[in-house]
């Protein structure tokens, strides 16, 4: 059987992980501490939003593009921030994947849910330091947001993988049954 950790193990691909991980948390604070993030959500909805919802709906896949604006909507109303949601998932993959390239086997173990631990850990510590800034706030909403974004990265993964799992598995009979 093909074990993803054992091949997660190598020590390049540690340090490449770890390296990865560290250079977007930088970019997760720079972002939490600039005071021009209006210009990043003007992107998103401008040059990347309407494009792609233009895209979907011009190739009859308008119901794909309502599902995605009303799950934005319910977001929103909920008093989340999609783009904490979306950030955090980012930085809750590739916890994950330093975690499980660890050598501490209950590290590689619990993979998940060090992640969860740390990139929260990371975001209440990124709204904290929001608080000490004249033009930025902090907010629990905001940490709620980066909180769930990690849970579904973690969701994402381990679905992913084990997905992963079966596809090898499978070629592997398939391989098996053929020699």
């Amino acid at each position: 059987m093909i074990n993803l950790k054992d091949k997660m193990k190598k020590p390049g691909k540690s340090r490449f992980f770890i390296i990865i991980t560290v250079l977007y948390a930088i970019m997760v604070f720079y972002l939490s501490v600039s005071s021009g993030v209006g210009d990043i959500k003007h992107f998103l909805k401008m040059d990347l939003g309407y494009p792609l919802r233009n895209f979907l709906v011009a190739n009859d896949m308008s119901s794909i593009s309502k599902f995605m604006i009303d799950c934005l909507h319910a977001v929103q109303k909920a008093s989340l921030d999609p783009g904490h949601i979306g950030i955090y998932f980012g930085f809750g993959v590739l916890l994950y994947f330093v975690f499980l390239s660890s050598k501490n086997p209950g590290l590689v173990r619990n993979s998940a849910a060090f992640a969860v631990f740390m990139g929260t850990v990371y975001g209440i510590l990124n709204e904290i330091f929001q608080s000490f800034l004249p033009y930025r706030t902090a907010s629990v909403e905001d940490a709620v947001s980066n909180l769930i974004g990690l849970l579904l990265a973690q969701i994402f993964v381990i679905l992913f993988v084990l997905a992963l799992k079966s596809v090898l598995n499978r070629k592997k009979k398939v391989e098996a049954l053929a020699d």
